[in-house]
Formats: C-alpha cells, sequence, structure tokens
C-alpha cells in the first residue's frame, strides 16, 4: 500500500514539471486565412491578396463577441513570402494560413511557370495543401475576392461551395496544392484547374483551364470541359450533357436532346505501343437518362436505340475536337503518358513524351447507353 502512495506522489511530482503544449496557436492570437489570390500587378512584381476580419466594435462589445467586417488586403513584393511579409505590417494579428481553403491564381501568373510562385507552401509544414487552387480568366484575382465582400458573403464559403457544385456535375476536376505538385515536376501527367471569370455581379465556373507542365495553354469552356472531364476518369456524382442530333425537325427544338449521365466508366487500351507511331483508344461507356426530348416518342427499344447510336456519334465527334485542342497545346491531361510509362516501362524511360505526344494517335470510343426515359412515353 505504500508503495502504491510512493509511486502516486512521484507521479504527482513529475506531472508538476511537465511543459505545456509549446506549438499552440490560440485563435485570439491569430488572424485566420481561408482565401487568398496570387496576381502579377501592374509593375510585375508578385501580388498576394487575403481576406481579413476586421474587428469593428469597442472594447466593452468585444467582450461579448463584438462584430466584424471583412476586407481584403494585399502587398506586393519580388517573392510570395516578401510578399506576405508585407501583408503582416497590415494587420493587427499574426496571419496563419493552415486553414485556407481556396486560392485564386490570375491568368497572367498561371501562363509563368507557376511552381517558383507555389514554393512557399510547399516549405511550411503548416501549409493549406488540401486548399483547392483555380484560374481567374483576365484581370485580376483579387477582384473576385473584393466582388464577394462587396455582396456581403463569406468569402470562402461561396468559393468552396461554387467550386464543389460545378465538381459534383463533372463539369470540373477540383485538384489541390499537393496533388497538382507531382504533376509539375513530371511531363506524364498535366492537371487542369477550374476556370472562372467575373460577368458583371456574378462569378461564374467557365470550365477548365489545362496546363502543360507548370504553365496555363489554354482552356476548354462549357460542354467541352465537361466532356474532358469524363474522357479523363474524374466523372463524379452527375454530369448534364446537351446534344443536337438533328437538324430536319421545323421546330428548332425538336431536333435537341438533353442527358443525365448516371454512370461513366472509362478505361485506356494501348492499339500500338511502338514509340514511333504510338495508337490508343479511349473508351468511354455512359449510362444516362433523358431529362429532355421535345420531340418524344421514346416507347420503342428502336427507338432508344437510334438516340443512343446519334448520341454516341455526336459526343465521338466533339471528343475528336477536344482531344485535337489539348494535343495541339501539348497538355496531356487525360494521363495517357503516365500510363504508358506504367506499363512499358523501358520504351518509356527512354522516350521524350513532350515531343511525342502532340503526335500521337487518340481514338476516342464514347458508348451512351440510355437506361430511364422518364415517366413519358
Amino acid at each position: 500500500m505504500r508503495i502504491k502512495k510512493a509511486v502516486l506522489i512521484s507521479l504527482m511530482c513529475a506531472s508538476l514539471t511537465l511543459a505545456g503544449c509549446w506549438d499552440q496557436n490560440l485563435l485570439k492570437d491569430i488572424s485566420l486565412v481561408l482565401t487568398a489570390s496570387l496576381d502579377v500587378d501592374h509593375n510585375g512584381k508578385n501580388k498576394i491578396g487575403i481576406t481579413y476580419r476586421k474587428v469593428q466594435s469597442s472594447q466593452a462589445e468585444q467582450e461579448t463577441g463584438g462584430s466584424f467586417i471583412t476586407t481584403v488586403l494585399s502587398a506586393s513584393g519580388h517573392t510570395i513570402r516578401e510578399a506576405r511579409f508585407q501583408l503582416d505590417k497590415l494587420v493587427d494579428q499574426r496571419i496563419d494560413t493552415s486553414k485556407q481553403r481556396v486560392l485564386l491564381i490570375g491568368e497572367k501568373m498561371a501562363e509563368k511557370p507557376l511552381f517558383p510562385y507555389l514554393d512557399v507552401f510547399y516549405r511550411d509544414p503548416k501549409s493549406p495543401l488540401l486548399a483547392h487552387p483555380a484560374v481567374v480568366k483576365d484581370g485580376e484575382a483579387i477582384e473576385v475576392l473584393k466582388l464577394i465582400v462587396r455582396q456581403k458573403l463569406i468569402v470562402s464559403k461561396y468559393l468552396t461551395n461554387l467550386l464543389t457544385s460545378a465538381n459534383a456535375e463533372s463539369n470540373i476536376s477540383m485538384e489541390n496544392l499537393q496533388s497538382i505538385r507531382s504533376s509539375m515536376l513530371t511531363a506524364d501527367k498535366d492537371f487542369a484547374l477550374p476556370y472562372l471569370s467575373i460577368n458583371g455581379q456574378t462569378i461564374k465556373v467557365e470550365g477548365s483551364a489545362l496546363f502543360s507542365g507548370q504553365r496555363k495553354v489554354t482552356e476548354v469552356l462549357g460542354q467541352d470541359s465537361t466532356l474532358l472531364t469524363l474522357l479523363s476518369g474524374q466523372f463524379n456524382k452527375s454530369a448534364n450533357i446537351n446534344l443536337k442530333l438533328w437538324d430536319k425537325y421545323k421546330m428548332d427544338i425538336e431536333n435537341y436532346l438533353s442527358l443525365g449521365i448516371t454512370d461513366a466508366t472509362r478505361k485506356i487500351v494501348f492499339i500500338d505501343t511502338d514509340p514511333q507511331h504510338i495508337k490508343v483508344k479511349i473508351r468511354l461507356k455512359l449510362n444516362a437518362r433523358v431529362l429532355e426530348y421535345p420531340k418524344d416518342k421514346l416507347n420503342s427499344y428502336t427507338a432508344i436505340d437510334q438516340i443512343n447510336k446519334q448520341a454516341s456519334a455526336n459526343l465521338n465527334s466533339q471528343a475528336r475536337s477536344v482531344i485535337s485542342h489539348i494535343q495541339e497545346h501539348n497538355s496531356d491531361i487525360l494521363g495517357i503518358g503516365r500510363k504508358y510509362q506504367t506499363h512499358y516501362y523501358e520504351r518509356g524511360k527512354r522516350l521524350n513524351w513532350r515531343g511525342v505526344y502532340p503526335s500521337i494517335e487518340i481514338i476516342p470510343d464514347i458508348k451512351v447507353s440510355i437506361s430511364q426515359i422518364g415517366i413519358v412515353n
């Protein structure tokens, strides 16, 4: 019994000498940044912008919670870290980006080699590597932050919901700072980022900004972006596609069909693996339901089969155009190079994929299968 008491006393004494949490971050001491932007300013320097919540109340009110106003701050520097140093001088608390959700990148900066400007994120152990980057068309990315703040919306929540919604419908694929790092440093797989624009007082997801290595080289908009997402194997919860099947009916609306994709399966098949004339087929099977068919008359298997064939032909034609576009800009967003390197390593390691990719033959093979036609025959 005495031994147990002695052990207990020893433990209690030892606990008094233990140190506290040396690396704690108290919310009262920091300013959490959930959204930021990167731009090239008018002087050619690197400009970083953040949304900052500032207290708008008296000291007495602060004790009961007070009120806040969100403002946008920016600073420029020769490097991103220098710009961050300048930002620190503008706020009354220490800036903390560990919980950042979205990083907007201006188009001018995206067209430069991007990795050096993201280096600051990869060196800090508290960096928000799961933050979603997106490219802003024309102008400066910080203008998006200013527009949302003027509309008195929660910036991080609005942008996150906007991107998540577009991703759920397979209009875009969402990356994060960690997932794009390896793609920027290798030549066998490129990536796409959401492409946003300001239209008056609204922010629109235009499509996908395509990268070749570290640079944005082109963009794919609208339904082409959705099709590219499906061809890339990035189908999410659903996808909506509108097709002009015919050009023969007097009422223009009767020439169209709208499909809701409920499932998508993609497979890359190499038909010829010779490095001199690589030939690959992208097989894409789409299960769909009819969302709109003004022509009606879908009450027979023959009619459905005819529409399946016509829809498949239209999508294959559209896919060939999209594939030609991405090859022209040397963006291997489909991941063909990585697939080739994985299955044909000996050949692949001697291959200059950037030099070969634009001239390889890529054949889309899309097959639509309508499984639901709605409640109307």
